[in-house]
């Protein structure tokens, strides 16, 4: 894993730049860390399956014992609960909220599109929102 590729730097002195160069630059800078990532993951993967095995281990304890965690004098392990309800047919969910007024089972938020369209439409944002909108650059091969 002490492995570690070399690349060219642009060189500060030079007056005019060379925006090709730094292209090749970022994609091979790219090209190497995406290199380096899949042997960090390629060796991660021995520690990843031992870990696996040894959650599903202690899952099957506590399920079978009935216990939420079980500690030790090194740590403790516990079943965390998450929950989802994504909505897979929206109308028939708005329908039933509307019809039951079931309003408790709603997360409003803003809709991101809208409210941009409306900022630049009135050159203000709606009350009681906040917007923010960021510009990155990416960088692709030929």
């Amino acid at each position: 894993m002490s492995e570690v590729v070399q690349f060219k730097r642009p060189e500060a002195a030079k007056p005019e730049v060379d925006y090709g160069e730094l292209i090749k630059l970022y994609v091979e800078a790219r090209d190497a860390k995406q290199a380096l990532e899949k042997k960090q993951k390629e060796h991660l993967k021995q520690y990843n399956d031992v870990m696996m095995m040894i959650e599903g281990k202690l899952m099957a304890h506590l399920q079978e014992v009935g216990l939420q965690s079980l500690s030790s004098d090194v740590g403790t392990a516990y079943l965390s609960h998450r929950r989802t309800a994504p909505i897979h047919d929206a109308v028939a969910f708005k329908g039933f909220v509307i019809e039951n007024r079931a309003w408790d089972m709603l997360d409003w938020k803003a809709n991101v599109t809208a409210v941009g369209d409306f900022l630049t439409e009135h050159n203000a944002l709606p009350p009681g929102v906040n917007y923010k909108s960021t510009v990155s650059l990416g960088v692709q091969r030929k």
